[in-house]
């Protein structure tokens, strides 16, 4: 700082001034503009070379100046967009997210791939809302990444510079396993976004927010939809959208049927991170369990869990010994005040449900993965093993209940992933294995009634789940890996009918009455007619689907890869509602009739604790 020189700051910003002589100086700050200039107190370049000429102060002509550069900038973004990235169905192939056909599509990749283009939206963005400094900028990938760097870059050489992140659309697999890239401060957070139609990214962004207890203050996007479900996601966090443009600018309009808005169905009451968890394996782990007064389930980093189902707090562990990521994958099943789970440590657990004391561990597998079927009738429990020999890489067995000893054991040739699942009436086990193999037993001999060969077609046929018992119409319904959803018939082992999906079903399917609903990683869930045996509809999610559907309080909820949680009518099928979770759901969700609480349970080991609304 020199006599004589006027410097010119926002007073709500942090500035440096470096004294280089002996001599103590003075430094005043002036607030000296008025409300409608003080964006421009934040760039100096314009205020000194173009809009502020010595001694302009803040007349009206200013305030045009200002308008005029706005507008320009504007006008070549409307132009932009009008003529190179608002697409029409007559010259290309649109497809909504839902697999409607689309009249028009807005790409701004075209917009914000282009150097001009970004540069343009980037001096709006600081023109709208450079007055609201101090902030930190972030968005979900891929469509705010552009427009976060070029805003950043522009925040440099404006000599306020920002914070910026990114949230991840899925969290990362290897590595650290972020799920946000960069650093977080304590500044208040603009989200960013080239569009803003349901608002789902943003929706998404807010959850992986909320988990280190960030708030969103503010969002801005270059087009706002002004869609239903849009402007209720604004409501219902109390926020506002900023934005240059909206759909009327371009004589565009949404169709009735996008306006479609689910409504909200959980609130989130408790939260429980397992630590050490694994990011590398996004499939279905351990599904909680709850006995009304805890909520039991397993994890990566090899400790079983009983937290309070009220409060989340922990009640008791249980640590199983074992190397490598995958430790407990086992779902539980609770009995009469015992808990049951297999391990990777080659065991399977029966403790007692409210101290956690163990009662008896049955040691005779290499690897459990598989997950409990139990028959009180009988006393038995059903489970699939995996072993390290080659001749035996698998089996089913049936323990005793109440010992863990070994009543009966059906060999297979590769390893059995599959869960059992038991229907009592007719005291039937089936299972399926890694053998491309769907087995019928008498529960209580372990005699092979038949077995179902899956197709294949050049691909596994491993059936990795348990299957589902249609009992009305004695069908036996599993979810292969080659693609297929396969209707057995209990009687006699044949093929009733068959659904060809585009990727690997390895979910449980639900029955309820004449429906069954079966999700598969080609990201849709299908909703099968068993009478008419076709499919009812689909419900496209976006994301792949692991979690088992579930008739939880009379509606039909499941999770997607997403972090979606998916409320249905269990008759029609219509989705009633959604709510976001920051992680992929890959596991069933459990209730509680004592708590009315809903549980559930991410891929990477946190449980949530959700009040239906």
């Amino acid at each position: 700082m020199w006599p004589g020189e006027l410097w010119w700051f926002d007073n709500k910003q942090h500035h440096w001034a470096k004294n280089d002589s002996s001599e103590w100086r003075i430094h005043y700050i002036f607030d000296l503009l008025s409300e409608n200039l003080r964006n421009l107190a934040m760039n100096p370049l314009p205020i000194f070379d173009s809009v502020l000429p010595y001694g302009a102060g803040t007349s009206e002509n200013d305030v045009a100046a200002e308008a005029q550069g706005y507008s320009a900038k504007r006008s070549h973004l409307l132009d932009a967009i009008t003529n190179n990235a608002i697409l029409r169905d007559s010259e290309h192939v649109l497809v909504s997210a839902s697999g409607r056909k689309n009249t028009w599509l807005i790409d701004m990749r075209r917009i914000l791939t282009n150097p001009n283009h970004l540069d343009a939206t980037a001096d709006l963005f600081w023109e709208m809302l450079g007055s609201s400094l101090p902030f930190q900028i972030g968005g979900m990938e891929t469509g705010a990444i552009p427009l976060i760097a070029a805003i950043q870059i522009k925040s440099v050489a404006r000599g306020t510079p920002v914070n910026a992140f990114i949230v991840r659309k899925e969290r990362k697999t290897f590595g650290a396993g972020n799920r946000i890239e960069g650093s977080l401060t304590d500044e208040p957070i603009i989200l960013v976004d080239d569009i803003m139609n349901s608002a789902q990214s943003m929706e998404k962004a807010r959850a992986v927010l909320e988990a280190p207890g960030r708030d969103i203050a503010q969002v801005f996007v270059l087009i706002n939809y002004q869609s239903e479900r849009g402007l209720a996601w604004l409501k219902d966090h109390r926020l506002s959208a900023t934005a240059p443009f909206t759909l009327k600018d371009f004589g565009l309009s949404l169709a009735r049927t996008e306006c479609h808005t689910p409504e909200p169905i959980f609130r989130n009451v408790w939260t429980f991170a397992s630590e050490r968890a694994s990011f590398f394996h996004r499939v279905p782990k351990s599904f909680p369990a709850t006995d009304g007064e805890r909520v039991f389930f397993g994890s990566d980093n090899g400790t079983f869990w009983a937290l309070d189902a009220t409060d989340g707090s922990v009640q008791w562990t249980f640590k199983v010994r074992t190397s490598g990521r995958k430790n407990i994958w086992s779902a539980p099943a609770i009995h009469d005040g015992f808990v049951y789970f297999g391990s990777y440590d080659g065991n399977v657990y029966c403790l007692e449900a409210a101290t956690g004391k163990e009662v008896w561990r049955f040691t005779e597998a290499d690897w459990v993965g598989s997950s409990p079927a139990l028959a009180p009738d009988l006393g038995l429990l059903f489970i699939g093993l995996e072993f390290a020999v080659p001749a035996k890489q698998g089996s089913v067995v049936a323990l005793d209940m109440t010992s863990g000893c070994k009543v009966w054991e059906h060999p297979t040739k590769g390893h059995t992933h599959g869960s059992p699942t038991y229907w009592q009436a007719r005291q039937l086990v089936a299972c399926g294995s890694n053998d491309d193999e769907l087995l019928l037993f008498d529960a209580a001999s372990g005699n092979v009634h038949w077995r179902f060969q899956t197709r294949g077609e050049g691909r596994k046929g491993s059936i990795r789940h348990a299957p589902a018992f249609d009992i009305r119409r004695e069908h036996i319904i599993a979810g292969s890996a080659d693609g297929y959803i396969y209707v057995v018939d209990v009687a006699t082992g044949t093929e009733v009918w068959s659904v060809r999906t585009d990727n690997d079903v390895y979910t449980i399917p639900l029955v309820v009455g004449d429906l069954a609903f079966v999700g598969s990683t080609d990201k849709q869930l299908y909703v099968l007619d068993l009478d008419r045996r076709r499919v009812k509809t689909t419900i496209s999610t976006g994301s792949k689907i692991y979690g088992p559907p579930r008739l939880l309080c009379d509606a039909v909820y499941f999770g997607a890869c997403n972090g979606l949680l998916y409320k249905l009518d269990k008759s029609s099928a219509q989705v009633l509602g959604t709510f976001q979770l920051p992680d992929s759901v890959t596991n069933a969700l459990a209730h509680s009739e004592k708590t009315n609480l809903m549980y559930a349970l991410t891929y990477v080991n946190e449980m949530y604790a959700l009040a239906p609304l």
